[in-house]
């Protein structure tokens, strides 16, 4: 698989995953972007707290490394009878040991009820404490609006501390907490698992 058809794998995954969900994201993943070359996939089973009651689901990325400091991620996540699907860029602005990324995105999401669609954004900072070992966070923001309505708009805000663990050359362990800063934002944690498939000859054999 060339460079091209990789990036055509990813978009048409990020229309091949749309299933009818008001969510955010979850999972976000450390600042370290997709490495250059390789498609990764990263799966995980979620809990949500909201208004008192717990709600169980899974969330799942996949995402292509354009260059060493910007990919492109499909998104899409599952909580009973509601689902959402979109689509990040992401840019790696620092590189080294200290990571700071932003990420430019958006989601489609359709409910019981009502369809909707969101504008999503994240910052990210990053420390490597070893060689398979990182700790990051940063605040991740969603404007959403709710088609069919007038005033039907609202946003969430999110603090998303979160550790990265290297497992084998190829494999992570990611594990998060998405604390809410407002009434539209449920808590959530989740715990997940991320590879990476090198695609193209530019790929690299190694982690950083």
């Amino acid at each position: 698989m060339n460079r091209h058809s990789a990036v055509g794998f990813v978009a048409l995954s990020m229309v091949a995953l749309a299933v009818p969900a008001r969510a955010q994201n979850f999972q976000n993943g450390s600042p370290e972007t997709v490495w250059n070359g390789n498609v990764r996939f990263t799966a995980s089973p979620v809990l949500m707290f909201a208004k008192g009651d717990e709600t169980a689901g899974g969330a799942f990325r996949l995402g292509y490394g354009i260059t060493d400091s910007f990919d492109l991620e499909a998104k899409t996540a599952f909580f009973g009878g509601l689902t959402f699907v979109g689509g990040d860029a992401h840019w790696n602005m620092v590189g080294g040991d200290t990571s700071l990324s932003v990420s430019v995105g958006g989601h489609r999401a359709a409910g019981r009820d009502a369809d909707s669609n969101a504008l999503d954004l994240a910052v990210e900072v990053g420390q490597r404490l070893g060689r398979r070992f990182e700790v990051y966070g940063g605040p991740a923001f969603s404007y959403e609006s709710i088609s069919g309505t007038r005033d039907g708009t609202f946003t969430r805000w999110y603090l998303v501390p979160g550790l990265k663990v290297g497992i084998s050359e190829r494999l992570d362990l990611l594990v998060e907490g998405g604390v809410g800063l407002n009434d539209d934002s449920p808590h959530y944690v989740t715990a997940g698992l991320a590879l990476h498939v090198p695609v193209s000859a530019s790929a690299r054999g190694r982690r950083r």
